[in-house]
């Protein structure tokens, strides 16, 4: 048996020697228990189960911030796990006023504080049918050029009766100027 041992610790050295010849790295090597050592070798005892819970982290809180307005809709949360829904605190929402009537235009249109305008608000429905003179001019039969009992703008008198200008005469005066109207109408 002494030349079996005295093999195995041959080989042994001889392998050692051989793989610490053989690598460049500089650290230090530390032995690998050998099986064939003739110490025994003390098992190690089996870890007991801890009585103990094992501690789970708390998953962080979900929060969330607001969309914004210029990509989402008013209300739209982003929540800090990746997803999206609804919350209270971000619906923004104001519905825009009411317009407020401003006047009520010729044929009973009218006209709001924000430049819209409707032809079916009942403040400006007149109850008067459309022969009845109400086209916005206070009536005056000597202007009524058609007898119709409406006085149009294009009827009114105008610079003839001391009034301001009928658009007709403002036109005339500028084509008069201009040269493309001629005439006993431009003197």
């Amino acid at each position: 048996m002494n030349f079996k041992h005295f093999f195995l610790a041959a080989v042994s050295i001889s392998a050692l020697v051989l793989t610490a010849c053989g690598t460049e790295d500089t650290s230090p090597q530390t032995p690998a228990p050998s099986s064939l050592a003739s110490s025994p070798a003390s098992p190690t005892p089996p870890q007991a189960p801890s009585s103990e819970p094992v501690a789970v982290p708390a998953p962080p809180p979900v929060t969330f911030e607001c969309g914004d307005l210029a990509v989402y809709e008013s209300g739209t949360a982003l929540y800090s796990d990746g997803t999206v829904g609804y919350e209270a605190v971000c619906d923004t929402y104001v519905p825009p006023a009411e317009p407020v009537l401003q006047y009520c235009d010729y044929g009973g249109v009218a006209v709001y504080t924000d430049g819209s305008s409707s032809a079916t608000d009942p403040a400006c429905a007149s109850a008067a049918d459309p022969g009845s003179g109400a086209s916005g001019y206070p009536y005056d039969p000597s202007q009524d050029r058609n007898g119709d009992g409406v006085v149009n703008g294009y009827e009114r008198c105008g610079l003839a009766c001391g009034e301001d200008p009928t658009s007709g005469e403002i036109q005339m005066q500028y084509g008069c100027e201009q040269g493309y109207i001629t005439g006993p109408q431009c003197n």
